[in-house]
């Protein structure tokens, strides 16, 4: 019948919190510092980027405008140095702004 549940679709939602795949592989600890730190390191460039989340440790923000788009991609290499040195070991590889969101 077109209604019956496959039940090889379905997981248990113990299974998906407990597996590093939610989050991106973050640590909830990591990203309420992350979440604390975010608009200071940014500075006035943190009005015109949102932080939406991390995948594969990059941070994936999306910019108002192009032009804070490219101060972002100019500034990356810079704010990620910045981002790290708040944790023990350093996790954030990148950032990358959202294309479609």
């Amino acid at each position: 019948m077109f209604l019956s549940r496959k039940s090889q679709n379905w997981r248990k939602a113990d299974a998906i919190c407990s597996s590093r795949r939610l989050l991106g592989g973050a640590d909830l600890d990591r990203l309420g510092v992350l979440d604390a730190v975010w608009k200071k390191e940014l500075g006035r460039l943190g009005e015109h980027c949102v932080l939406l989340g991390v995948d594969k440790g990059a941070l994936v923000v999306k910019p108002s405008s192009a032009a804070a788009a490219s101060e972002l991609s100019l500034r990356s290499s810079v704010l990620v140095k910045g981002l790290n040195k708040y944790f023990k070991r350093p996790w954030i590889r990148a950032i990358r702004p959202a294309a479609k969101i």
